[in-house]
């Protein structure tokens, strides 16, 4: 089963993924060349299959994939996952603001550092960790923002629109 996690902030409510919330706006989102953009979704075409069987390799995992909700209305903007390795006590997380009259908001900071805490306080992790192209400087910024440190660079290893691009890993240990 995945980890059950309900995480509010201030202008967020974070909620398990739910198969009810695969629908057009969602697969909209994972097939919408912008917003996978820095994403190797960008090389798959998703379907409510498709996404049924995502949502389905989170049951008994332990990881976490969450529905990103507006507080005020409940509605979903974007996902949060945290892949947990237990023996290890981290996570490696990542991040989808779908809905691109959202970005620039904050919500993606926001939803980030919520669930950096709880994977900290309620799960007692020690590390989190997260990656993303160098191109992609919105989520360079909300992984700096929420106190994680460049770790690693791997070197030319992906290439997007015809050029070879680092990928950034960025990492947070828990507060001792």
């Amino acid at each position: 089963m995945q980890a059950l996690v309900s995480i509010a902030t201030e202008r967020l409510r974070l909620e398990p993924f739910d198969l009810a919330d695969i629908g057009a706006e969602y697969l909209g989102w994972l097939n919408d060349s912008v917003v996978t953009r820095f994403s190797n979704q960008r090389f798959r075409t998703h379907t409510v299959e498709s996404a049924r069987r995502y949502v389905a390799s989170f049951s008994e995992s332990g990881n976490v994939f969450l529905a990103i909700r507006m507080a005020d209305t409940g509605r979903m903007i974007g996902t949060l996952t945290a892949y947990v390795t237990e023996w290890h006590r981290t996570a490696d997380m990542g991040l989808m603001i779908g809905d691109r009259t959202c970005w620039g908001c904050g919500y993606g900071l926001e939803a980030w550092s919520a669930l950096m805490r709880h994977l900290f306080d309620a799960r007692a992790l020690r590390k989190v960790t997260g990656g993303t192209v160098r191109p992609n400087l919105g989520m360079q910024r909300i992984m700096e923002r929420s106190g994680m440190h460049l770790e690693a660079v791997r070197v030319r290893q992906e290439i997007i629109e015809g050029m070879e691009e680092d990928v950034l890993y960025f990492a947070r240990f828990a507060a001792r």
